[in-house]
């Protein structure tokens, strides 16, 4: 048991670096890339925030046929899902319901903060709320695979 435990939390901080590399920074293989993004955030009177629900993503869901929006919407939403099915596995004190949404929520709210203030992408409340929409996705399959196996387990 032990060494499942250990390998769950190799496999936990793998994704966890791998999200924040791919989703949080959004690196995308060029280091020029990434601070030519960050200087055009930095530009006098560029806003990398938004405030309103549901801005940002009523427009993507209005052209959700183009890939940009898909992208966009999914791209939010599916690197999210191994959170809040790992958590729980991995960390027996974050398995209930509270515990998750709160540990992702807090989670969340330090990569748009963090985005926002290194200029590497804009705090957006959209992306918090795709990012949770994720989470719960994840934390529904972990519930569903344990009551499979608890299940199965008393027969």
């Amino acid at each position: 048991m032990r060494k499942q435990g250990k390998i769950l939390k190799i496999i936990w901080w793998v994704y966890i670096a791998l999200l924040f590399v791919f989703v949080v920074v959004k690196f995308k293989g060029s280091f020029y890339e990434l601070t030519d993004r960050i200087s055009t955030y930095s530009m006098q009177g560029s806003i990398n925030y938004n405030l309103i629900p549901f801005r940002s993503m009523s427009t993507q869901i209005e052209y959700i046929t183009q890939w940009w929006a898909l992208k966009n919407l999914l791209g939010n939403i599916i690197p999210f899902i191994p959170f809040g099915f790992l958590l729980p596995i991995t960390y027996k004190k974050f398995s209930s319901t509270i515990s998750v949404f709160f540990t992702g929520l807090a989670s969340i709210l330090l990569i748009e903060i963090f985005q926002f203030l290194t200029k590497l992408g804009a705090f957006d409340v959209d992306d918090i709320i795709l990012n949770m929409i994720g989470i719960v996705c994840g934390y529904l399959m972990f519930l569903v695979i344990k009551h499979i196996f608890v299940r199965d387990e008393g027969l």
